[in-house]
């Protein structure tokens, strides 16, 4: 069975402890009984212990970065070395289209990134998309070329690919679950069959089932919707139910 994979972006929102774990806390919570989904937080870097504290040995909710150096040691103030994160996470989203916005990343640097990652045990959540909307996939299949730049291929099946059109990502306006699955489509051939392609970009509960009920999409990337936790919890349980998973 292909896997079903529900990542929340936290971003630099849940800006207070107090307020990481109430929402880490409520959806530990309520995600316990949603069944046939595997679930990956991605909290601001500072809060890592304390959620990882909070959900314990949780096998079903799992903890990840939103962001990580390549290099292993050195003078990089303000950065997070692979062998940091792979203490505290599972995973870490590599080559957000914020980070290439904001703070130049290139796609040489995501490609040192997944192959740290990988090196360290770190899952990469390798995210690609194009700035404008577009008829093909051009320029996210480009961009995953890239990234997958020396990898080999028996790695392939332990990363996951985030399609997240930029034009879609805080907009409100999503990309039709149908543009996804064509943009899936062309992202799976350099891939693993096993390797899961989410969809992220104004992903809400009033939309995901569209996209849950695509084969081509193995679950979602959640931004602003990850730190409201009935709406969240409401995206895991109908990605469950979309599925008809049975226990």
């Amino acid at each position: 069975m292909k896997r079903s994979i529900i990542v929340g972006n936290w971003k630099m929102y849940a800006t207070s402890i107090a307020d990481a774990h109430i929402l880490a806390t409520t959806i530990r919570n309520k995600v316990a009984p949603v069944i046939g989904i595997e679930v990956v937080l991605c909290p601001p870097a500072l809060w890592l212990p304390e959620i990882k504290n909070i959900l314990g040995d949780n096998k079903k909710i799992l903890l990840g970065a939103q962001n990580m150096a390549y290099e292993e040691e050195g003078a990089f103030t303000g950065e997070i070395a692979p062998s940091m994160v792979a203490e505290m996470a599972k995973f870490c989203i590599v080559g957000h289209s914020e980070r290439r916005q904001y703070f130049d990343e290139s796609d040489q640097d995501v490609n040192e990134k997944v192959l740290a990652a990988l090196k360290h045990g770190i899952t990469p959540i390798i995210c690609v998309g194009e700035r404008k909307r577009q008829n093909n996939a051009a320029e996210p299949t480009r961009q995953l070329a890239a990234a997958l730049y020396h990898v080999p291929k028996k790695y392939f099946k332990d990363i996951i690919v985030a399609y997240e059109p930029i034009w879609a990502i805080g907009t409100g306006e999503n990309a039709e679950p149908e543009y996804v699955a064509k943009v899936a489509v062309k992202l799976r051939e350099l891939l693993h069959t096993a390797t899961p392609i989410l969809y992220g970009g104004s992903v809400k509960g009033s939309n995901i089932a569209g996209y849950a009920e695509r084969p081509e999409i193995d679950g979602v990337l959640v931004g602003g919707a990850s730190v409201r936790a009935a709406e969240f919890i409401e995206i895991c349980r109908v990605w469950s139910n979309s599925k008809n998973f049975k226990s």
